[in-house]
């Protein structure tokens, strides 16, 4: 009996390759994007929407409280406060969320140009169902 050792003989696909590259340089590009607003945030660069004198007073209640005590908008309106310096640390944490709809279209492009339709369509699908839960559209509960 020939025993295979199966584990060898496995290989990534450049389409698998490609989503991985594309998810590990996006991470660190991101990791490097919180980095740097943190420290905006954190030296002074920029003005913060709620000082910091306000942010212990504040620990103690929920989102929703420190929202309104910061006038800032719920879902994307954070958007239009990007310039304040606690707002701009967003900026990191939302590109890692949009990372995988971002590996999802290159990986579709891919599987494309390979000709893999049924793949293709399934990596679609999961950048149409990842983009409208993103997008704020379906809201359920008491958010």
């Amino acid at each position: 009996m020939n025993t295979v050792d199966v584990k060898n003989n496995i290989k990534a696909s450049p389409a698998q390759l490609r989503y991985a590259d594309t998810l590990f340089y996006g991470s660190l590009i991101g990791f490097v994007m919180m980095l740097v607003t943190y420290a905006l945030y954190v030296f002074g660069v920029l003005e913060p929407q709620i000082p910091l004198d306000e942010m212990p007073r504040l620990w103690t209640h929920s989102a929703a409280a420190y929202r309104e005590a910061g006038n800032i908008p719920q879902g994307w309106g954070w958007l239009a406060l990007v310039g304040k310096g606690d707002i701009c640390n967003f900026l990191g944490i939302a590109f890692l969320a949009a990372l995988t709809i971002f590996c999802f279209v290159q990986l579709a492009w891919s599987l494309a140009s390979h000709k893999q339709w049924l793949m293709m369509c399934i990596a679609i699908a999961e950048v149409l169902v990842l983009s409208l839960a993103a997008s704020g559209v379906l809201v359920a509960g008491a958010h």
